[in-house]
């Protein structure tokens, strides 16, 4: 196996956070505390805000970049179990497990420059083409001021992340595609990533919503916003779907072949009870018959055989949070409609 690229700097951050005290959840609560806090002190010292009172688009923008953080440590931590999970099905030597348990969390420093750069322009950006309607009555240049920090945070770990997210799913993918052990009939193995991948793409939609709901005001108008909005969305569905498609094919060849054999072995048999029949040998059918009868309870068997890499109750809980909120979101407006008309 190939020496690893140094980690970037999320996945050396997030593996600093986690060797903190209690695993370090507690970091990215505080991380908000103090994204949220520091700019509102920093309105109420100037005067631009009274005391105590908040300014929605500064307590929506400092959730952002505590919530990926945390939502990519908590996929971090799970993908060393879905290695575990699945690594009867590769055919490896167990001394290399530990390297592929690194590969999913350490991402190659070498994306981390541009990641940042891209993060800072869309940052800049997304700033200056913020709506009246979401600065509010507040000096556009002070509130814009405040929110630099959360929203270059924000902005500077969404690429970051979702290039970690990228490289860890196409690591998935190259497990499948290199795995020398796959069976069909192992359930256990086939699905072990298929929870990291949902856990992936539901992490993103949910930032998609949080987006439309409580920052629609800094959405509305706002063209940059939107098209983040759009590719979080994007990026989400992909997620979930990509990094199996390799194994469905897999399996899909696998299960074919497995069909293709019982069925020559069904042929086979069904000649030779035929034969013996013909033959007048009724008493020699029974053999043949029991046999005829395992083999057909095989070919039901392989007929369940999924070919899909996830279990059903994972597909079904990504489609509901992927499209439950669409239809909440329509059905309050086509009331709202109804009660303004």
């Amino acid at each position: 196996m190939s020496t690893r690229a140094r980690p970037g700097v999320l996945s050396r951050f997030l593996g600093w956070v986690s060797g903190l005290p209690a695993g370090g959840w507690w970091f990215y609560p505080l991380l908000y505390g103090l994204v949220f806090v520091l700019p509102h002190v920093a309105l109420w010292a100037t005067g631009q805000l009274p005391v105590g009172s908040i300014h929605p688009l500064l307590a929506v923008g400092a959730f952002y970049a505590p919530y990926v953080m945390a939502a990519i440590a908590w996929i971090n931590r799970s993908s060393g179990r879905a290695v575990d999970a699945f690594w009867p099905a590769t055919g490896w030597p167990d001394e290399d497990r530990e390297l592929w348990r690194r590969r999913l969390v350490d991402t190659p420093d070498r994306w981390d420059v541009p990641a940042v750069a891209l993060g800072l322009a869309v940052a800049i950006i997304g700033l200056a083409s913020a709506s009246p309607a979401a600065i509010g009555d507040v000096d556009r240049a002070a509130i814009l001021a405040a929110l630099l920090p959360s929203a270059v945070l924000g902005y500077v770990i969404a690429p970051l992340a979702i290039i970690h997210s990228a490289y860890q799913l196409r690591t998935v993918a190259r497990i499948h595609r290199e795995a020398t052990m796959v069976d069909p009939f192992d359930r256990v193995s086939l699905y072990a990533f298929s929870s990291l991948t949902a856990r992936t793409g539901v992490a993103y939609v949910v930032i998609g919503y949080y987006g439309v709901t409580a920052n629609g005001a800094f959405q509305e108008g706002n063209i940059v916003a939107l098209l983040v909005l759009v590719a979080v969305f994007a990026i989400g569905l992909a997620c979930f779907v990509f990094p199996l498609w390799g194994i469905h094919d897999r399996l899909v060849k696998e299960k074919e072949a497995l069909i293709r054999d019982v069925e020559l072995r069904l042929s086979r048999l069904s000649e030779e009870i035929y034969r013996r029949i013909d033959a007048g040998q009724f008493d020699a059918t029974k053999v043949v018959s029991d046999a005829l009868g395992a083999v057909s309870e095989l070919r039901k068997r392989i007929d369940d055989v999924p070919t899909w890499p996830w279990r059903p109750r994972v597909l079904s809980g990504f489609i509901s949070a992927l499209l439950l909120p669409v239809a909440i979101y329509l059905i309050t407006r086509a009331v709202a409609n109804q009660l303004g008309a």
